[in-house]
């Protein structure tokens, strides 16, 4: 008896769009591992793997989560051709003790498939049978000092196609380094390390893929440029450049753009949305050549508190010459002021003295803030501005973990925040 399986063609065709993603090789099993997840990421054109502090950063470099300041949420969906669809969760835990950890649940899924037998005449009917595969993922990254993070992730891979399930395991390892030219950033990943898998009597490589990244962001502007070079096992390197745009500081546009022979170019554009101050919103539409287009949507939630109450009840944390204000006073940001950089700091005896780069513009003056992670939102420590690029904080508690920031002051109107201070403060 010939006997003819539909799924074998449905197989097919789940490989050839893996490999439209991921520019992996269709030899390589596991190929969804390829298929990277997060809409901010995407909506960049997948260049992230020098983007640190955001939840996406797991699927690219497991070192980027160690600058987050806050523990956050992600949950994510993205409608593939031909009713494909992956869903996601991811969680990060960060600065507790240098250390953040996380974790990710990722599962693509079709609809069933008809299953068909063809003996010498018309197919008959057998049934449906399903495909899909499953990745569960726990990390943990440590940031080094102020300008390095590292970190690992390990993963459990299954995949179902019919009555044949594979299962594995694999690794990711990264680093990302802040370097001493303020806001530019480089980023490196080995991603799928792992022993070949047994997939019906047949076993197979993982898709090992190398990144390397750089990040640059324009602070006056808040533009974001980001450059990403992949190399995956058996392929061609491949090159991906990406941007973000952001405005009043709850708006982002983003675009990227990536190209692969088999299937043509295709473009990335995406948009974000932040609300109720904790609460982000990411949207991606990709082109993919022949293939067609995507849709990939995410939510992300940020588990700081922010709210003026609790932010006052800290402020007995700081000394009376440091009268807090918050956050959410009016401030007349000037997207064309450029930020401060180099924000640094030396203890002495029971004081934190910070200093930052001295502004060129004349007549620039500084507005100074602190955040108590986890416990307030940021609060302005300043009563009036300082003309001069140094401040002495006062701690009057024996031991706390503070987060500094500094905004440029001119002509009434107020630069964006400067990168963030993690200091841990020990009497």
């Amino acid at each position: 008896m010939n006997r003819f399986r539909f799924w074998y063609f449905m197989v097919f065709v789940v490989l050839i769009l893996a490999n439209s993603e991921s520019e992996a090789s269709g030899n390589n099993a596991f190929n969804f591992l390829q298929m990277n997840i997060g809409s901010r990421a995407q909506g960049m054109g997948k260049a992230f793997t020098a983007v640190s502090g955001d939840l996406n950063g797991l699927y690219y470099n497991p070192a980027s989560v160690g600058f987050a300041l806050h523990p956050s949420l992600m949950f994510y969906h993205a409608q593939l051709y031909e009713d494909i669809a992956i869903e996601n969760f991811s969680a990060m835990l960060p600065d507790v003790r240098n250390f953040t950890f996380s974790m990710g649940l990722s599962y693509l899924h079709l609809p069933e498939i008809d299953e068909y037998e063809i003996n010498g005449g018309s197919p008959v009917h057998l049934g449906t049978f399903q495909v899909y595969d499953f990745v569960s993922q726990v990390g943990v990254s440590y940031l080094m000092n102020r300008r390095v993070s590292m970190g690992m992730q390990m993963k459990y891979l299954q995949e179902r196609i019919d009555e044949v399930t594979a299962s594995g395991v694999a690794f990711d390892i990264g680093v990302l380094a802040r370097l001493p030219i303020d806001y530019l950033s480089i980023g490196a990943s080995v991603q799928n390390m792992g022993p070949n898998v047994k997939f019906d009597q047949t076993k197979e490589k993982l898709p090992l893929t190398y990144r390397l990244g750089l990040a640059y962001q324009l602070p006056a502007y808040m533009v974001t440029f980001a450059f990403d070079a992949v190399k995956t096992i058996d392929e061609d390197w491949q090159f991906y450049p990406g941007l973000e745009m952001e405005f009043l500081k709850s708006l982002a546009i983003r675009t990227g753009y990536q190209y692969n022979p088999d299937v043509g170019g295709g473009y990335n554009v995406g948009a974000g949305l932040k609300f109720l101050d904790n609460y982000r919103l990411n949207y991606v539409f990709s082109s993919a050549g022949i293939l067609g287009s995507t849709h990939r949507a995410e939510i992300c939630i940020n588990l700081r508190s922010g709210k003026d109450k609790k932010s006052y009840d800290y402020v007995k944390a700081f000394p009376a010459s440091n009268k807090a204000t918050s956050m959410n006073v009016n401030r007349n940001i000037s997207y064309f002021l450029p930020v401060p950089g180099s924000l640094t700091y030396r203890k002495l005896s029971n004081e934190l003295i910070l200093s930052w780069e001295k502004s060129a513009l004349s007549d620039a003056q500084y507005h100074v803030w602190v955040e108590i992670p986890g416990k307030t939102g940021i609060v302005k420590i300043t009563e009036k501005p300082l003309s001069e690029n140094i401040y002495t904080f006062k701690p009057t508690v024996d031991k706390i973990d503070l987060v500094f920031y500094v905004s440029l002051y001119k002509d009434g109107k107020e630069s964006e925040f400067s990168e963030p201070l993690k200091v841990k403060y020990r009497k």
